[in-house]
């Protein structure tokens, strides 16, 4: 084949690829913000439900039975019966995270939308092995961290102490209860293989005793970049936020809050 030829291929071929990885892009692009959008009308969506009760709360009288029931918050209401996979809502000031909060017993809404559409950013969902009725000692949440600042890329401000000081609470409301927490620890660590003996935090999901606690509060402050002078207690609920980092190979960045205002079961009370 004639030089001049084999450099048109080339040129039509360098041409097509360029076309191809433009279009690619550009629907990555226009998908994002679309998955964006549509997360923003949830979350106005519970805003307007939380003004509706306020201005016209129900006065019908609940009867014994209804009264003994747990009774979801009229800002989850309309959103729960969209999506009864939907376990709670969390949101941190000075971030996007904003986000319904799912659980299934697997990992689809790592790739999965509210509506239940194939997602790349999916939503924030609780570890597959963790209990939710009721919740265990430690509730772990994922979610991906994304390019344009959605889902947990947010957690990665908490490398700063500036930023913690600035924003120390999480807001983790369930179904039935708005609930804030208190940040007790954000590090950098890593998901290592099973044969690594090492301390693997993600393994903690409930207290045996209070020793079991203690380890691993003891274990997590180490680890933490800074002292937010939180120290939880044996019978308090703690959350984890995890979110992929990749200052090394299977990175991951952590964020360990406890719940706060509530009362220690297991404290000692003379």
């Amino acid at each position: 084949m004639p030089r001049n030829k084999i450099r048109r291929f080339l040129f039509f071929v360098c041409i097509a690829a360029f076309i191809s990885s433009a279009s690619i892009l550009g629907w990555q692009y226009v998908r994002g913000i679309w998955e964006e959008n549509a997360l923003k009308q949830l979350a106005q969506t519970k805003q307007s439900s939380q003004y509706s009760a306020s201005v016209s709360p129900d006065t019908a009288p609940q009867t014994s039975m209804e009264a003994s029931a747990p009774v979801i918050l009229e800002q989850y209401d309309e959103l729960s019966r969209q999506n009864a996979d939907m376990i709670g809502w969390i949101k941190i000031d000075g971030t996007k995270i904003d986000y319904p909060v799912m659980y299934t017993g697997d990992d689809f809404y790592l790739n999965h939308s509210f509506d239940k559409a194939s997602s790349k950013s999916g939503l924030p969902f609780i570890d597959k092995r963790c209990a939710v009725e009721p919740f265990g000692t430690n509730t772990i949440i994922y979610s991906h961290n994304m390019k344009n600042d959605s889902m947990f890329s947010g957690l990665l401000k908490y490398k700063s102490s500036d930023y913690y000081a600035e924003h120390p609470i999480i807001r983790f409301d369930t179904l039935y209860e708005e609930q804030e927490y208190e940040i007790v620890a954000a590090f950098e660590s890593e998901v290592y293989r099973k044969s690594v003996t090492v301390f693997k935090h993600y393994n903690f999901l409930n207290a045996d005793n209070q020793a079991a606690f203690d380890d691993y509060i003891a274990r997590i402050k180490e680890l933490s970049l800074y002292d937010t002078g939180i120290n939880p207690e044996y019978g308090d609920a703690l959350i984890t936020l995890m979110t992929c980092s990749y200052h090394t190979e299977n990175g991951r960045f952590v964020v360990v809050a406890r719940k706060a205002g509530e009362q220690n079961p297991h404290a000692f009370v003379p």
